[in-house]
């Protein structure tokens, strides 16, 4: 796990390879971490656009499930998956998220570091769930 602080208020945990040939002793170290951190806001859940789901990503969503620890899903690479696909996968992980989660945010965030698109409103979320943007009254 790598650990990165954000400015003074929260720390972002990078947990690179969890399910893609991670040892044991690694997913139970993910598992304890994610049960026993009372000040984790959110998981994210990186998915790549090209793939779609991975076994991996089903292990990693039944476990989140379980432990009842709000997710998101992000939609990586759409710069470099044909349109046509990237579509195609949207729509199953939207439909998968309505039919069979329960703390997996509605709202899927696509993308690309290399275009930069909708790395802002992810941001803006990120900066949204840990309290550090308040929503305005209008």
């Amino acid at each position: 796990m790598n650990f990165f602080k954000v400015g003074k208020y929260f720390t972002l945990v990078d947990m690179p390879g969890y399910g893609y040939r991670a040892p044991q002793d690694f997913a139970d170290m993910v598992e304890a971490y994610l049960q026993e951190r009372q000040n984790l806001k959110r998981t994210f859940l990186l998915v790549d656009s090209l793939v779609g789901f991975q076994k991996a990503d089903h292990i990693a969503i039944e476990m989140l499930e379980e432990f009842g620890i709000p997710y998101v899903f992000v939609l990586t690479k759409m710069d470099k998956a044909p349109k046509g696909l990237l579509v195609k996968n949207v729509l199953e992980i939207q439909d998968f998220a309505e039919k069979h989660t329960q703390g997996c945010f509605p709202q899927l965030f696509p993308v690309s570091s290399i275009e930069y698109s909708g790395i802002h409103l992810l941001r803006c979320f990120i900066a949204h769930v840990t309290g550090n943007l308040p929503m305005m009254n209008s």
